[in-house]
């Protein structure tokens, strides 16, 4: 007689890409509302589908003392609300020497970051990491030598914005390191106006593609909005945001205060589960098993009184979100009847250390192989010969499920992976 076990099989839930308004609050000077910046973000937001709301502070040359005690600044972040409240210093201080910043830039960051979690707390400090002058800042050099060039002034910011905020368990847009990515891919755009200085339209474009990956945590490849751009150049700006951003979230810290919902799932014995919280940045957590039961533990036990298939619901939440997530488990009974025509499928070998070699009787429909946590590694659909042989030779060592189905029952077998 065969030996039939419980296959679990988590199984992601997957949601249709719904439009999203952000509501963002910008502090900063003349490197925000030159071009107008937040409306060409809007403008990008709106081709994909979303919409920033916005309102924003911008004095000519304004540093970070003095929005934090700017009354304008002050009341605009005590309207409250914000999802994001972005901060941007005078272009050059950030960049001056550490223990100058220290003492002439950060306080004034932390003050403006109390001011606006004192209001909301759910309201996120977004640092605007800007870009080094064209060819460095020439005023400055002779004081500190590792601003005479674009790279070292570059450089500098990039510090200067990224211990920001760490200190403030804030995030970063990460514009400048854009902006870099953008003048080494493409030395032929402008981004810079006559001054060496402020943005040209590309330049702002860059920003925009930048702000809204941070803001919306999406790729802006695709965006029909190019501002003046030819469609291979803002194609390629969208490309580098993408890739600078997305591909190194942490560095940037985005996303670091989010309610991350997330459990893993072990079968203990029989029916029975244990399903544990890995969760992060939650209050409250809440499980509802699929079949009217619930819990609130962080590691539960679950016994399930018959088979079938049950959605098993964590929901994750503190004050300002909650992160749902929803795993499939299919519990079979241990009497599962095989498929008649089956009585004469062959495994070989098993323990296996690379290829898997099945012969069936009858035609195969579907062959799926699962890891222990349930995970599917690989599938075979419209099963085309006989004998079929898997080339597990990647996977790692350990026990699988295999499962054949036919066109009327299926069969489950375990299958060990040696080490080649």
């Amino acid at each position: 007689m065969k030996k039939h076990i419980i296959l679990l099989a988590l199984i992601a839930t997957v949601t249709g890409s719904i439009g999203q308004t952000k509501n963002v609050l910008f502090l900063g000077n003349s490197y925000t509302y030159v071009n107008d910046l937040p409306n060409t973000i809007n403008a990008l937001a709106n081709s994909l589908g979303d919409t920033l709301t916005h309102d924003q502070n911008t004095p000519g040359g304004y540093t970070m003392q003095g929005h934090s005690t700017n009354a304008t600044s002050l009341g605009k972040i005590a309207i409250g609300g914000w999802d994001f409240v972005v901060i941007q210093s005078q272009s050059q201080e950030p960049s001056f020497p550490p223990s100058q910043v220290a003492t002439d830039v950060y306080p004034y960051a932390e003050i403006i970051c109390d001011s606006i979690s004192s209001v909301d707390i759910c309201a996120e400090p977004l640092f605007f990491m800007t870009w080094g002058r064209k060819n460095g800042d020439a005023s400055n050099c002779p004081f500190y030598p590792p601003i005479c060039t674009y790279g070292g002034m570059q450089q500098r910011l990039r510090e200067s914005y990224l211990e920001m905020a760490n200190d403030n368990d804030a995030s970063v847009a990460p514009v400048g390191a854009v902006w870099k990515q953008v003048r080494d891919s493409l030395p032929a755009l402008e981004l810079y106006s006559p001054d060496e200085s402020h943005p040209s339209v590309a330049g702002t474009y860059v920003a925009a593609c930048a702000f809204y990956t941070a803001i919306w945590r999406k790729s802006p490849v695709g965006s029909s909005f190019i501002s003046t751009l030819s469609a291979s150049d803002a194609n390629a700006i969208q490309l580098l945001a993408e890739r600078v951003v997305l591909d190194s979230l942490t560095t940037w810290r985005i996303g670091d205060n989010d309610v991350t919902a997330d459990f893993s799932i072990s079968n203990t014995s029989g029916a029975t589960y244990q399903f544990t919280s890995n969760t992060t940045n939650a209050d409250s957590i809440s499980w509802e098993f699929g079949d009217g039961n619930t819990g609130i533990d962080s590691i539960v036990s679950h016994t399930y009184a018959g088979s079938g298939t049950f959605s098993v619901r964590f929901i994750a939440s503190n004050s300002c979100m909650a992160d749902t997530v929803v795993q499939d488990i299919n519990v079979l009974p241990t009497g599962i009847k095989e498929y008649v025509d089956f009585n004469n499928v062959l495994l070989y070998p098993n323990p296996v250390r690379d290829q898997l070699t099945i012969i069936a009787k009858e035609k195969l429909q579907e062959i799926r192989l699962f890891d222990q946590s349930g995970k599917l590694v690989m599938t075979i659909n419209d099963v085309k010969q006989n004998p079929v042989i898997l080339d597990i030779s990647t996977l790692a060592r350990g026990t699988y499920v295999l499962r054949l189905s036919g066109s009327k029952e299926q069969i489950l077998e375990r299958v060990v992976k040696i080490d080649n």
